[in-house]
């Protein structure tokens, strides 16, 4: 009963989450825990089953059933500095930059584990591994190419675990992933523009699967692994007013159409080492396979549209520290760097991405023996990068600066144990 009102209440929570900070368009904010040290060694089990997202073997960590929140605010900041030569609508007095594009997201995260027998564990987690949101301000040179752009992602994940020893545990579980996709765009050069709107959603499954091995007293090893997710989305292509295209006039209406694409999938590895009973280093390792997407097709569409990405794939590096103060308070600190999937030739501030530094600091407190709370605090430094895109004839080009902050804050109950 616990874990159903777990999940129906996180569930209606991640429904509202549209941010991306991650590589691509994936949220990594999944724990307070993890913020605080830019998630270094996540995949090898601490103190916290938000470990859970990158290993589902951490599941096997509790000593009874445990319930585990977190909640992040996201803080993005990122505008194009405009190059009025190289951009077709300043030629008609058109020369804003569309502002702020990135919009404050929420990321709620829940987890449950509990043991079943001395060996035998379950547990679930409700993430938003992907989603983000871009707002323009009209009119601004790239209108024609971005106005609204969001995706959102719930995931629902039950996993099962076994303590074969001391030394090993394992775990599998399934992937449920609702996807939801909103592109919008102008029609003409005007203050408020008629819109074209792309939108469609999906659910899909995948699994997880993962592995913690403890080699020797004060190490810990962990390994996990996200797999792809095929979505195949419904939905619709909308013209407020007729389209002209080489090929005819569309009248404006809204037309059923159908896009596929593959979420990537992802393998993490983490290392814990305690260097003695204070003090414990980590690291980590992430590689997605965004180069899973490339130019992705609208099925049906009468503008015969497509979404060119091409991504590449992502890589995430990260190192951090915890210094246990006493049993109430621990204290952590990491930086961590982004390879972004995103090619300069393919980049636009609908998802203006680039390779990035994370620095975090945070800390926990054992309220007592039962409850504890996390929070992390993060600074990521965005490099500076390229933005050049052709969209209906009209250029925009420009360098997207940007950087974000990220707060998050978690609580932890244990039931029993």
């Amino acid at each position: 009963m616990r874990a159903i009102f777990f999940v129906s209440t996180v569930g209606a929570m991640v429904a509202f989450v549209s941010a991306a900070q991650a590589g691509g368009f994936a949220v990594r904010e999944q724990s307070a825990y993890g913020q605080g040290s830019s998630f270094a060694g996540m995949a090898a089990p601490g103190d916290s089953i938000s470990s859970m997202f990158w290993n589902p073997a951490a599941v096997t960590t509790v000593s009874g059933i445990t319930i585990e929140g977190n909640l992040t605010t996201v803080f993005p900041r990122s505008e194009l500095d405009v190059d009025p030569a190289r951009s077709s609508l300043t030629g008609l007095a058109i020369r804003g930059n569309g502002g702020n594009v990135g919009e404050v997201g929420i990321v709620p995260a829940g987890y449950f584990a509990m043991p079943v027998t001395d060996r035998l564990y379950f547990g679930m987690s409700v993430n938003a591994p992907y989603g983000f949101s871009t707002t323009s301000d009209a009119p601004w040179v790239g209108m024609f190419s971005h106005l609204d752009a969001e995706a959102t992602s719930i995931n629902v994940t039950p996993v099962v675990g076994f303590k074969f020893n001391d030394m090993i545990s394992a775990a599998v579980g399934m992937q449920i992933q609702y996807f939801d996709v909103d592109i919008q765009t102008a029609l003409a050069p005007v203050a408020s523009p008629p819109r074209q709107r792309l939108e469609g959603d999906s659910t899909d499954v995948g699994f997880v699967a993962g592995v913690t091995l403890t080699p020797f007293d004060g190490t810990t090893i962990g390994i996990g692994y996200r797999s792809a997710v095929k979505h195949s989305l419904d939905g619709s292509q909308a013209f407020d007013v007729p389209l002209r295209t080489p090929l005819g006039t569309i009248p404006a209406g809204s037309y059923p159409i159908r896009a596929d694409v593959t979420l990537p999938d992802t393998l993490s590895v983490g290392v814990r080492q305690a260097i003695n009973h204070a003090f414990t280093v980590m690291a980590g390792m992430e590689w997605t396979n965004w180069s899973r997407i490339q130019t992705v097709p609208f099925t049906g569409s009468p503008a015969r549209s497509s979404l060119p990405l091409n991504f590449e794939d992502g890589w995430f590096f990260s190192l951090g520290g915890e210094y246990k103060y006493d049993p109430n308070w621990t204290f952590r600190a990491g930086l961590g760097y982004e390879i972004a999937p995103t090619t300069d030739e393919d980049r636009t501030m609908r998802l203006p991405d680039a390779d990035r530094v994370w620095a975090s600091i945070g800390a926990s407190y054992n309220w007592n023996e039962r409850l504890s709370i996390d929070a992390g605090y993060s600074h990521i430094f965005v490099e500076d990068a390229p933005v050049d895109e052709t969209t209906a004839g009209f250029r925009y080009a420009g360098t997207a600066e940007g950087s974000a902050d990220i707060i998050s804050l978690g609580i932890r109950y244990k039931f029993g144990g």
